[in-house]
């Protein structure tokens, strides 16, 4: 038997020049802290400049973001194409917590990064682990369970607190894309009457008898921009419009919620949560008698069968009650021409 010895390794050699990246990820709750964003870059740049076996690749850095996912960390996933380009040899980072809270994902990197060629490996400041020793993927695969629990748990623990919030009547309310309101110095909503003019339009005519399309249209017509500076309006931001509890000064909390704290996808709470409903929390743009009958008029003027079922002889013809279309009939587009005519004769019937 004959041994070959291996002519490759997946460590380098001491005079091999390794072009080294460092990655750092800081939430933007934590810029006061010693492991901050500007000085997380400062200190890798200081640690592979004074290295003479390290040239620096390049510092990738993420503030603000999310770890529990790779998807939204944009310069972590330009680090790894940069990787398979052969342009890194071997990258640094604080720790496992900041490199992923997947453990899945963490893992899947590792190897993907393990596999290429040459192989780049990952050094773990915190842990003292570098993935390029086999011997150590048993201690990263726990390290990241770990670092994964922790994520789940102040996820928890923040839905924890906003549930707390809610229950106590205190909501979160973004204005930002709210037309109509607008937050003052101490935070407090408020509504902007330039904006409110425009929901008091919507609700105006359609209490009159214009419907979401018809009112989408008038807005566009007028160069009226949505909240988000569209120039065109759509039905479907009409009805929610019309549907949203906080023009009448009501708010109700938990409409929706996350799934897991991994995908951040987020659900409508048709029952799977309980919601909680704080009456007048904020001003009101709309009457709430007005709010509650455009509401009714959703539910039944617009959408009811009883719209669409075709008149027999004792044929039931039905006006607008109330605005600027007060008298005129409801029509429905499928009626045929006898039936057109039975409508006809009742309403010459009731002038005569």
């Amino acid at each position: 038997m004959e041994v070959i010895p291996a002519t490759e390794s997946n460590l380098t050699d001491d005079n091999t020049i390794l072009r080294v990246a460092a990655y750092c990820r800081v939430s933007t709750y934590e810029e006061a802290q010693a492991g901050s964003f500007e000085l997380q870059v400062q200190h890798y740049k200081e640690v592979i400049e004074q290295n003479p076996k390290w040239e620096l690749a390049g510092i990738y850095a993420d503030e603000g973001v999310s770890a529990t996912s790779m998807h939204r960390r944009m310069q972590f996933l330009r680090m790894i194409e940069d990787c398979r380009s052969g342009k890194i040899d071997f990258i640094i980072t604080k720790g496992v917590n900041r490199f992923a809270r997947n453990t899945r994902d963490c893992l899947d990197v590792v190897r993907l990064l393990k596999m290429l060629s040459p192989p780049v490996g990952v050094l773990f400041e915190t842990e003292n682990l570098n993935t390029l020793e086999s011997k150590n993927e048993f201690t990263l695969g726990v390290m990241s369970l770990v670092a994964q629990g922790e994520s789940e748990q102040k996820s928890a623990a923040i839905t924890w607190s906003i549930i707390e919030r809610f229950k106590k009547g205190i909501p979160i309310i973004s204005t930002h894309n709210l037309l109509g309101f607008d937050k003052d110095s101490f935070g407090q909503v408020v509504i902007v009457e330039e904006e409110a003019n425009i929901i008091r339009y919507i609700y105006d005519n359609y209490m009159d008898g214009s419907n979401a399309r018809e009112i989408a249209q008038s807005l566009t017509d007028a160069r009226i921009p949505t909240v988000l500076g569209n120039p065109v309006w759509k039905s479907s931001t009409i009805l929610r419009i019309l549907k949203n509890e906080k023009y009448c000064g009501d708010v109700l909390m938990q409409k929706t919620f996350t799934v897991d704290c991994f995908t951040h996808k987020k659900m409508r709470n048709t029952g799977q949560r309980p919601q909680y409903l704080l009456k007048g929390g904020i001003p009101a743009i709309i009457p709430k008698d007005r709010w509650l009958a455009v509401q009714n008029l959703l539910k039944s003027r617009r959408f009811s069968k009883k719209l669409n079922a075709k008149p027999d002889i004792g044929i039931f013809v039905r006006r607008v009650k109330t605005g600027a279309l007060q008298g005129f009939v409801y029509i429905n587009p499928s009626w045929n021409k006898k039936e057109v005519a039975q409508v006809l004769e009742k309403l010459l019937h009731e002038r005569n």
